[in-house]
């Protein structure tokens, strides 16, 4: 089974309060590639940021990062021309899409949805392609923690669909990288 796995593709990340650096571009792209290759994949899932407006990672709460993603704002909202091309399969109900909301509490903060626990959709993957936002962050955390409990699935950084605070780095050393 193959997977497409989408990390925090928010407006927050792209242009709003926490902006990563060519993430439009990274969308961008992204949403091409689900439109072009949506028949490759046998399920989407897709992570998502929704902090409470107290949530410990902000600067005010004495965190890193300024206020973003709180949840039921627009700037927790999927990229809109994502969301057009996701919201599109999910009503053909041709292939499984699971959203997954992350950092809810408000004193813990998660860089990745799959410290705990990985959804069925994943452990049944012989192949999980990654892209989103950021890649030094919440991208690179979500492939360590799916591989420290899913040893034998293939993962593949879609490196086009990953946009990067710092420096790009790669993301899995001994997979091949997608590249279109």
């Amino acid at each position: 089974m193959n997977v497409l796995l989408i990390i925090d593709p928010q407006i927050d990340f792209i242009s709003g309060s926490l902006a990563v650096p060519g993430a439009t571009e990274a969308m961008d792209f992204l949403t091409r590639w689900v439109e072009q290759h949506e028949q490759d994949y046998d399920a989407i899932v897709v992570t998502m940021d929704q902090h409470p407006a107290d949530h410990c990672s902000f600067d005010r709460m004495g965190g890193p990062w300024p206020p973003h993603c709180v949840r039921y704002t627009y700037g927790a909202a999927i990229y809109p021309p994502l969301a057009e091309v996701l919201g599109r399969i999910k009503c053909s109900h041709r292939i499984p899409l699971l959203y997954i909301p992350k950092a809810m509490s408000q004193h813990r903060d998660s860089y990745s949805a799959f410290a705990d626990t990985i959804p069925e959709l994943l452990i049944a993957a012989s192949r999980i392609d990654v892209a989103g936002l950021a890649g030094d962050y919440c991208v690179k955390s979500s492939i360590q923690d799916i591989r420290r409990q899913l040893s034998m699935t293939e993962i593949h950084p879609l490196d086009e669909g990953i946009a990067w605070i710092g420096t790009p780095e790669p993301l899995c050393p001994s997979a091949s990288r997608q590249q279109k």
